[in-house]
């Protein structure tokens, strides 16, 4: 497959630690030279050294094309507030007729929300967003929406079809809350002090997976309390990879710290962990995920994981392509079309990781990925 027909790289002014895209109309028709402008919405929970300010922000990634000239793109801060704590997880729940909710996890253990009314006609001006509903921000503070843990936020996920939101904290709680009220808050898993959470993602309206400290994956029905329902086979490892693990050493060295689920196909996962490792599972657990390392020696730790929808991925493939960063700078790809080979480098940063990654929310077509040296880094196969 063909990918970065275009790359640019932006320098920000403030560092993004997690960024996600936020669905917008697309572009209008072409001006009298025959160039369209197309408008990419960005929320970053960014922190930003000039005011020293955790902060969550909007940007707008506009790209001209078209015409006679050369592609060009770039990028305007729209607006930012100042958080309570760093933003670490963020999570952008599409309701439809442009109304968009933002979850941000912060430091601190609270979560805020961010109502949008985006609008929907072709060629709208991103001026056009519109703040709904009150209590989310107060002038330039973005306001604590719900105090639901006593360590940091570590991963949040939103289940459109429910408004329902999950949260996993460093704290070891699990937490499942409506999008549209600050009371019902459910307890799935009380804080302990014997493990930790890194991630987690609904696999269906009633379902989600997590992981952290304690190792594999969990299967968690929001309806029951207490313990999850399934649990990975220890031989499968910490990571996925028994052999792996035990190779390089159990413990906190090895940990998954990201993962995924196919949105059309919500028995498979992808997860990223330490030293590279990616593993695609079968949320059934009928059979051992398939492992893999990431395409360079010394790429770091995978820190971010999603499927790529825009690879071809059929029945008779044995799995999904998987996009992923890495704490070394890498922007990788893993295949089915590779045929069992490494994963395809579609871009490297030096001297530099990349904090977080996400493919444009209207399309799927586009990446847009950050690194912790300021920059955003835009990459478009088309």
């Amino acid at each position: 497959m063909e990918r970065g027909r275009y790359c640019s790289r932006h320098f920000l002014g403030t560092q993004a630690l997690v960024l996600r895209s936020l669905p917008f109309a697309p572009p209008g028709i072409p001006n009298e030279d025959g160039v369209t402008i197309r408008h990419r919405l960005l929320a970053l929970g960014d922190w930003h050294e000039d005011s020293q300010q955790h902060r969550l922000s909007i940007m707008d990634l506009q790209v001209e094309e078209g015409g006679r000239q050369e592609r060009r793109a770039n990028v305007q801060e729209l607006a930012s507030w100042q958080a309570i704590g760093s933003i670490g997880c963020l999570k952008v729940g599409d309701m439809g007729s442009g109304d968009l909710v933002v979850l941000a996890g912060t430091s601190t253990g609270n979560v805020s929300r961010l109502r949008l009314q985006a609008p929907l006609a072709p060629g709208a001006d991103p001026s056009g967003v519109q703040l709904m509903g009150e209590g989310d921000i107060d002038g330039t503070q973005l306001l604590p929406w719900q105090q639901l843990h006593q360590g940091s936020v570590a991963a949040l996920d939103i289940c459109t079809e429910t408004r329902e939101a999950v949260t996993a904290g460093s704290d070891g709680a699990l937490m499942v809350l409506p999008l549209d009220s600050p009371a019902g808050a459910q307890s799935i898993m009380q804080p302990r002090s014997s493990a930790s959470y890194a991630a987690v993602c609904w696999s269906s309206p009633q379902a989600f997976v997590s992981a952290g400290t304690s190792g594999g994956l969990e299967i968690w029905d929001r309806r029951r309390s207490g313990k999850p329902q399934l649990r990975s086979p220890i031989s499968w490892g910490i990571t996925g990879s028994g052999a792996l693990d035990a190779a390089q050493g159990q413990g906190l060295s090895r940990q998954i710290h990201c993962l995924a689920v196919h949105p059309s196909r919500p028995h498979l996962c992808v997860t990223g962990a330490s030293q590279g490792t990616l593993a695609v599972w079968d949320l059934r657990m009928t059979s051992a995920p398939a492992v893999q390392s990431a395409a360079k020696p010394g790429s770091g730790d995978v820190l971010e994981v999603c499927f790529d929808l825009q690879d071809p991925f059929t029945a008779a493939a044995a799995d999904p392509a998987v996009l992923f960063c890495t704490s070394g700078g890498l922007l990788g790809q893993l295949s089915t079309a590779t045929g069992g080979k490494p994963p395809v480098v579609l871009y490297e940063e030096p001297n530099s990781q990349i904090c977080s990654l996400d493919i444009e929310a209207s399309t799927g077509q586009d990446i847009m990925c950050a690194t912790d040296q300021e920059c955003l880094v835009f990459l478009s196969q088309h």
